[in-house]
C-alpha cells in the first residue's frame, strides 16, 4: 500500500492520498487504514461491553431478568443470557482482551468456561 501523501496543487487545493480498505464485517461497512485497530477483536469487545451494560440495566432495576430485557429489546433470550455470561469473566482476562494481549473470538467465549477466575485464566491463556 502506498503511504499517506499530502500534495499542494497548482490551483492552491490540497490533495491527500491515504491507503484505505473498505470491508464488510457482520453486515456493517468499515473503513480500514494501516493504523486502524485490529478489526477482529471488535466483535468480542462489543459483546463484553453489551454484557456489562445489560447486566447494569438488570442490577439497576430497569428490568427484572434476562427474559424481560430480551423482550424489551426484541432480542432472543438465549442471546442475552449468553452475552451477560461474559460479565463472569476474570478481570485479568477482560483486561488482556481489551489491551490486545489475548485474542479470542465470540465463538470461543460462547463455549463453556470455568466459573473460578484462576481456572478461567489457565483455560484461556493456554488455548
Amino acid at each position: 500500500m502506498p503511504k499517506n501523501q499530502i500534495e499542494v496543487l497548482e490551483n492552491g487545493n490540497i490533495l491527500i492520498t491515504m491507503p484505505i480498505i473498505f470491508k464488510v464485517c457482520g453486515g456493517r461497512k468499515q473503513i480500514i487504514t494501516p493504523d486502524s485497530e485490529d478489526v477482529e477483536t471488535a466483535p468480542v469487545l462489543l459483546s463484553i461491553a453489551r454484557a456489562f451494560r445489560w447486566q447494569k440495566m438488570i442490577d439497576d432495576g430497569n428490568f427484572k431478568n434476562c427474559t424481560e430485557l430480551s423482550a424489551a429489546m426484541g432480542i432472543d433470550n438465549a442471546i442475552v443470557a449468553r452475552t451477560i455470561r461474559l460479565t463472569l469473566l476474570s478481570p485479568k482476562i477482560v483486561h488482556k482482551i481489551i489491551s490486545g494481549e489475548l485474542t479470542l473470538t465470540v465463538d470461543a467465549l460462547r463455549q463453556s468456561f470455568p466459573n473460578v477466575w484462576s481456572e478461567q485464566e489457565e483455560f484461556f491463556c493456554k488455548n
